[in-house]
């Protein structure tokens, strides 16, 4: 009877009080019972001691605990591991980013960079230059040009004289041939379908279009005016007397020329629009002064390729 009521005691005592104050009366009745005789000793233990139900509650609490804990701690690991790996993604990109796509060589991006550079400011002879220009009407013979440029590593481009008035015009007087396809290769008239035919049964198309001009058969040197030659010299007197063949000259991306229409009438074009004809002289000096100040970068181009309304 006794026991019973002890052990109810005990239960509600645990379930109901803190676990702090059933701590500190633990201690207090093991401190009693060292104190006390044998029997009483007895009974303070058992009042005092946990019993087996709170004992294993207390078990499952801190194992669930620890379990808890280790699961934490291995997320934790988890995901530590996560940003690791991403981290190390990152740099892979970081570093294929910066080496090139094609090992051994050059970015393809970079390459387009520097030929749209070039696009603009007017390319030069080394970069193996086609241009073809023609209508809609002569695509026949264009597509037999591009066949006949196939085996011939060039930069081939196709313009639509359809589309460029000006640019027809001006083709006409710098090579005069009034009909379409006009082919341009490295920045000199080289003729049409046929006179690329020629010169591919002759063997001088790959030296034509890699600037070889000294290799040239006699036959070749005639087609293309190769006794023509001109200096690329930023001087008031070269700038005039290239202005007057019809030749281009590049000025901070702009183009400036000279041509005559068929009224005979003079026009000149510098800085994006139409300039008095008498101003040439003025014009050129402004452009050398400039050019040996370095405030501006002056390029020949014969190529015809970018003009403004």
């Amino acid at each position: 009877m006794l026991k019973d009521l002890l052990d109810r005691a005990k239960r509600v005592a645990e379930e109901h009080l803190p676990k702090d104050v059933l701590d500190a009366g633990r201690e207090l009745g093991r401190s009693v019972a060292a104190h006390a005789p044998a029997p009483l000793a007895e009974v303070i233990h058992y009042v005092t001691e946990e019993s087996e139900e709170a004992k294993a509650k207390a078990k499952a609490e801190a194992d669930a605990r620890e379990k808890a804990e280790a699961a934490k701690a291995e997320a934790a690991k988890a995901e530590a591991a996560k940003a690791e790996a991403a981290k190390a993604e990152a740099a892979k990109a970081e570093a294929a980013k910066a080496e090139p796509a094609f090992p051994g060589r050059e970015d393809p991006m970079a390459v387009l960079e520097r030929v749209k550079t070039k696009a603009e400011r007017g390319l030069k002879p080394e970069d193996r230059l086609v241009v073809v220009y023609a209508t809609p009407e002569e695509d026949e013979e264009v597509q037999a040009i591009l066949k006949i440029l196939e085996g011939v590593e060039a930069e081939v481009r196709h313009n639509d004289l359809r589309r460029e008035p000006q640019t027809a015009r001006q083709l006409a007087t710098l090579t005069g041939v009034m009909v379409p396809p006009y082919v341009f290769i490295n920045g000199r008239h080289w003729g049409n379908r046929y006179d690329l035919e020629s010169l591919a049964a002759w063997g001088d198309l790959p030296k034509v279009v890699a600037n070889l001009l000294d290799e040239l058969s006699d036959e070749a040197r005639r087609m293309g005016n190769v006794h023509d030659s001109y200096s690329d010299e930023i001087s008031v007197e070269n700038i005039l007397t290239r202005w007057k063949l019809g030749h281009i000259l590049c000025v901070d991306d702009l183009d400036s020329w000279y041509e005559v229409d068929r009224d005979q009438q003079e026009h000149f074009y510098y800085q994006g629009g139409p300039r008095p004809a008498e101003d040439m002289p003025a014009v050129a000096a402004e452009i050398v002064r400039a050019v040996e100040a370095e405030e501006l970068e002056a390029v020949w181009q014969l190529e015809p390729s970018v003009h403004l309304p």
